[in-house]
């Protein structure tokens, strides 16, 4: 229960009235000046008793006199009590603004950032009005990949992640028209279809009859000297997997074991940052 609200929820009385939604405010925010961002205490405040309402933070200051039913008292309370204990905003209501559209956020997923509006920016700045592919890589909640889609007419947008669980947020995009113009898929078969885009028929057949050694940690120092006697003609894939930076080193040793390219995945320093990173091991085989 968070101190200082006035009214039944808060005293056990049920015959008492009911805290206002001026009163309720200021309780809230003197509750959250103690918690871990004291300085976002009012504007939480107003934030969290308008979405319990459902209605803007205008309405707020307009009737600052009128009564909070005993059920919406008791759901603010509840949710300054989470926010006094850290938890954020967006994931109390379930959704974040972003470039002007709402997408649902949860754990599983980041909450997009407003100063990630410059990256959308930046793009469409790129884009300028041609019909181009976008691959939007660990897309999370699809902010990015959607506020893209929704003001560019022209482009087709891929957006992948290696959370299975972040794409079961980002599904949630279904709400946003642009959706046919969005694809979804795991970060392993995006991979698996830019290298396979990238390599002929010969060299496919190649690395499948050949067994390629896979990789320690403390071999990767080494990774660079051996990806370029074992795969010189691969130059292709190292530029179209250079795009994938950001992925985890999971999807790559997914690859390899299921197409026996840890050559491939792993080189230069694309896949050493991402292992040393992830403080990864990578599996032992043995060359024939």
């Amino acid at each position: 229960m968070v101190p200082g609200f006035v009214g039944s929820a808060a005293r056990g009385d049920d015959t008492s009235r009911m805290p206002t939604w001026g009163e309720a405010r200021a309780a809230a925010t003197t509750r959250l000046r103690s918690a871990p961002n004291p300085d976002t205490a009012g504007l939480d405040a107003d934030v969290l008793l308008a979405y319990v309402l459902g209605v803007g933070k205008e309405a707020l200051f307009a009737h600052p006199e009128r009564e909070l039913s005993a059920a919406d008292d008791r759901r603010f309370q509840a949710l300054v009590e989470r926010r006094g204990r850290g938890e954020p905003v967006a994931y109390l209501r379930g959704f974040k603004e972003f470039y002007g559209l709402r997408f649902l956020v949860d754990p599983r997923v980041l909450i997009p950032r407003p100063e990630t509006e410059a990256l959308v920016d930046a793009a469409r700045e790129f884009i300028a009005g041609r019909a181009l592919t976008v691959v939007d890589v660990g897309t999370g909640s699809g902010a990015i990949a959607v506020a893209i889609a929704a003001y560019e007419q022209t482009i087709r947008v891929i957006a992948t992640d290696s959370s299975r669980d972040a794409l079961s947020v980002a599904e949630t995009i279904e709400t946003h028209a642009e959706l046919s113009r969005i694809h979804l898929a795991p970060a392993a078969v995006i991979v698996n279809r830019m290298v396979a885009a990238t390599l002929s028929a010969s060299d496919i057949a190649a690395l499948r009859n050949r067994r390629v050694p896979r990789i320690r940690k403390k071999n990767l120092d080494h990774l660079a000297e051996i990806a370029e006697s074992e795969l010189r003609r691969v130059a292709e894939a190292r530029k179209a997997l250079a795009t994938i930076r950001t992925a985890t080193a999971a999807p790559l040793i997914e690859i390899a074991e299921h197409r026996s390219l840890a050559g491939i995945e792993l080189v230069d320093s694309v896949a050493a940052d991402l292992a040393r990173d992830s403080e990864i091991e990578l599996p032992e085989m043995h060359t024939q």
